[in-house]
């Protein structure tokens, strides 16, 4: 139990501050991020004996659990007052005031979304698709459609569950839409790439060989590809390429993998603000946000190349 000790003593305070600031905008007090910690580390005492893993598999299971318990804390401090403003963080105010969630995510009976609350979800997943869209390449002129075809996808009537009911407080949908939004502006450019048969064109506003283009490295010329044919593991799932490469990455690097090409629940931008993330890159949160993103690129292209060198090699 000696190196338990030891390990609660060094994971305590990454664990704490990721109880603190769940997702950007939302931060617990220090009783409430301690208490959401320690019933974490409760988890993990109780299933210690049987399999504790890796320093980096135990750090990424705790910080991946205390996340969702931290929101589910400040979910219920919001249902149980009606105060949608309950544990936002004064010193991030990214838009004036939440609205109420639970109405948000209401249906009728057909499936729709009816509530009045989305006159003020727009404008706040407009102004955070922007610099996305922007960031793609996708220009002024088309980044509205682009936007409202998004809108329309992540508003459409089900009857079944979705992404809104899986979500526990609002701050989780303009980084939600974000994601959403970036993969349909990537697909807008792919489009406009198979119709010019040419990797610019004036639509673009910025250069796809841009080295601070977040995507310009996953975007090719879909003339340029290879028949589906040729790619022998085109319709292989994700969790068979993990079991045939699972000691080719460390656990950070599926984890980035994972949250940006399987899960699709960051960005890059996102991830680089991580503070779990920001800890692994060896870097702090002083660092700008060009830099933080120039050194997850690194890792991320370090985990694609190692991923693809293993997926030539190996049997599926």
């Amino acid at each position: 139990m000696s190196e338990v000790s030891h390990w609660i003593a060094k994971l305590w305070p990454a664990v704490c501050a990721r109880a603190r600031v769940p997702v950007a905008g939302v931060r617990l007090d220090r009783h409430q991020a301690g208490a959401v910690a320690e019933a974490v580390f409760d988890q993990f005492l109780e299933s210690f004996p049987r399999a504790p893993g890796s320093w980096e598999t135990v750090q990424h299971w705790l910080t991946s659990r205390v996340a969702p318990l931290a929101l589910r804390e400040i979910a219920e401090l919001r249902q149980s007052t009606g105060d949608w403003q309950a544990g936002r963080d004064p010193e991030r105010f990214l838009w004036e005031r939440n609205p109420n969630f639970p109405a948000l995510c209401r249906r009728a009976a057909d499936g729709s979304l009816g509530s009045r609350e989305w006159s003020l979800v727009e404008p706040i997943l407009w102004h955070r698709a922007v610099p996305l869209l922007k960031r793609v390449g996708v220009g002024d002129e088309d980044a509205r459609d682009v936007f409202m075809e998004t809108l329309a996808e992540l508003t459409a009537a089900r009857t079944t569950e979705g992404p809104l009911e899986q979500m526990l407080i609002f701050e989780e949908l303009p980084r939600f839409f974000a994601v959403m939004v970036e993969r349909r502006g990537i697909s807008w450019l792919r489009k406009m790439s198979a119709k010019k048969r040419t990797p610019m064109h004036p639509g673009l506003t910025e250069r796809l060989d841009a080295p601070d283009n977040a995507m310009a490295r996953s975007l090719a010329d879909p003339a340029s590809l290879p028949p589906p044919t040729d790619q022998p593991w085109a319709n292989v799932g994700f969790d068979r390429i993990h079991r045939a490469c699972r000691t080719a990455l460390s656990d950070f690097e599926w984890h980035l993998v994972e949250a940006l090409f399987v899960e699709g629940s960051h960005t890059r931008l996102s991830l680089a603000e991580d503070p779990w993330v920001m800890e692994h890159m060896g870097i702090t949160g002083r660092a700008s946000e060009s830099k933080r993103r120039r050194r997850l690129n690194l890792f991320v292209e370090e985990a694609l190349s190692k991923l693809g060198a293993r997926l030539r090699v190996c049997d599926l």
